[in-house]
């Protein structure tokens, strides 16, 4: 009786060590992928806010349009030309980009936290579960240029529109697996009516010429 009662409890013991192992693999397996999507979603998220956030401590909408864009007249009144000032965009890139590797700091330093329910795809049990920790870190450079873009506005309207593109990469780390995402994010700066025809020879933001590289965050950091 004795023997029966051991074996009985040995076998219960490795049914439920199977039991729990192969549960692990299943929801591993299946649910593993919507929570890397989840968690890159999360990271995103908190890059794109500090990227607005910083842009708009540099910015504050005290950037005219004139500010940037230096509008030439014929005798006529007619535009022939639109000429960059790189000078100033370069100051506003480079502040802009030191202001986001501040803030991705920051955000370095905070985690977020997503309910395993939520991956279920449950509206029920989106709220409930062990909390799985969601964490970024800023790699690479932060890159900063100005682009500019013509919109039609009316009749013999058209809306030039002056705005930053940031660029920059962030791991995601969650527990047993991290990722890479590029993080773009566009955020208008000022905007002016042209009333009339549009010249047909501008001069063109140079890619080159207004872009701020600012040094491996990781780096920063260590120092």
């Amino acid at each position: 009786m004795n023997d029966f009662k051991k074996t009985s409890i040995v076998f219960l013991i490795l049914f439920l060590i199977s039991f729990l192992v192969g549960s692990f693999i299943y929801i591993d397996r299946t649910l593993r992928p919507t929570i890397k999507v989840l968690a890159e979603t999360k990271a995103l998220e908190l890059a794109n806010k500090s990227i607005n956030k910083s842009v708009a401590e540099v910015v504050k909408g005290q950037i005219n349009y004139k500010d940037l864009m230096n509008v030439q007249l014929d005798s006529n009144g007619k535009i022939t030309m639109i000429q960059a000032n790189t000078v100033l965009m370069n100051s506003i890139a480079s502040d802009v980009a030191l202001e986001i590797q501040d803030e991705l700091k920051k955000v370095k330093s905070t985690s977020s936290y997503i309910p395993i329910g939520t991956a279920l795809g449950s509206p029920i049990l989106a709220k409930y579960g062990p909390q799985l920790k969601v964490s970024i870190e800023p790699i690479g450079t932060v890159s900063i240029d100005f682009k500019t873009k013509f919109e039609s506005s009316g009749i013999n309207q058209t809306r030039h529109i002056i705005y930053i593109e940031a660029s920059t990469k962030v791991r995601v780390v969650i527990p047993l697996t991290t990722s890479t995402q590029e993080v773009n994010v566009q955020i208008p700066v000022c905007e002016t009516i042209i009333v009339g025809d549009v010249p047909e020879s501008y001069v063109n933001i140079p890619e080159s010429g207004v872009q701020s590289i600012i040094p491996n965050i990781n780096n920063n950091t260590n120092k």
